[in-house]
């Protein structure tokens, strides 16, 4: 599975900090990036592009380095933006987007049990706020999605073909973000005492805006996925790999053989 490939990619790569400051400063400038408004002629819908990127950098980078990425970053956003004194929910923003790069590194790097239960454990914390308990059906999309996860992990995510491949990365992704909009969810309504009705107004919004952001988020990991498994097969040295892998597979069975032959004619 081209996932497979990439994590040893990941695991062999030396992360410098130079590269690391590189993911940082990409990452801040991008928090910078306007609103989308009014998507696709929804009024009031919005979408921050920095979401997105919390989940491509626990993508990139694995749930520890794409956290600290996303947390770096979106923080300098929220210092800057803020004057050095912003209110406590901007203050948790920085959070909710490493939590999204945790969810999402911890998917690509076969971590998927970690990563439901971190989703399911905000799914139930949900219900421990008042609004919670009186909007219980808020997030629907969130147990679709966790459930959706679930049987794909389970039953498809090793099977052949692109569209296996590019459906687990976008139901990773949307995970992860979802995980940044339902922590954002809880401490608004912890925070400011959101009246139920203004999280019920945006009960089939928030599905389209996630979606988007998550189908961003999938296809830039896709195209770099693909792109690296084709330099890799074009690569001399993996194919010399793989003969020596093969070679050693085959060593390996001639000599469980010969053992088997050896104890048959000591009988």
């Amino acid at each position: 599975m081209i996932i497979d490939i990439y994590n040893q990619l990941i695991k062999k790569r030396n992360l410098t900090a130079l590269y690391i400051l590189s993911a940082i400063i990409i990452t801040y400038f991008a928090s910078w990036f306007p609103d989308f408004e009014n998507l696709i002629g929804i009024e009031g819908a919005r979408i921050s592009s920095v979401v997105s990127f919390g989940a491509l950098n626990g993508m990139l980078l694995g749930p520890f380095w794409g956290a600290i990425v996303s947390f770096t970053s979106v923080m300098g956003h929220t210092l800057v933006r803020g004057g050095g004194s912003p209110d406590t929910f901007h203050l948790l923003t920085p959070f909710f987007v490493a939590m999204s790069s945790a969810v999402a590194g911890l998917c690509i790097t076969k971590k998927e049990k970690a990563a439901m239960a971190v989703f399911g454990i905000l799914i139930l914390l949900w219900y421990i706020t008042p609004t919670g308990r009186t909007i219980y059906y808020y997030p629907w999309f969130h147990v679709i999605t966790l459930g959706a996860f679930l049987v794909f992990n389970y039953k498809l995510k090793d099977r052949e073909g692109n569209l296996f491949k590019f459906t687990f990365l976008l139901l990773a992704a949307l995970m992860a973000i979802l995980a940044d909009h339902l922590a954002g969810s809880i401490s608004a309504a912890i925070l400011f005492d959101l009246p139920p009705q203004m999280f019920a107004s945006v009960i089939t919004i928030y599905p389209i805006e996630r979606i988007t952001l998550a189908f961003a988020a999938a296809s830039i990991i896709f195209i770099l996925i693909v792109t690296l498994q084709n330099t890799l097969m074009e690569s001399d040295t993996f194919h010399d790999k793989m003969k020596e892998a093969k070679k050693e597979d085959i060593l390996d069975y001639v000599n469980d053989i010969k053992d088997i032959l050896e104890k048959d004619d000591n009988k």
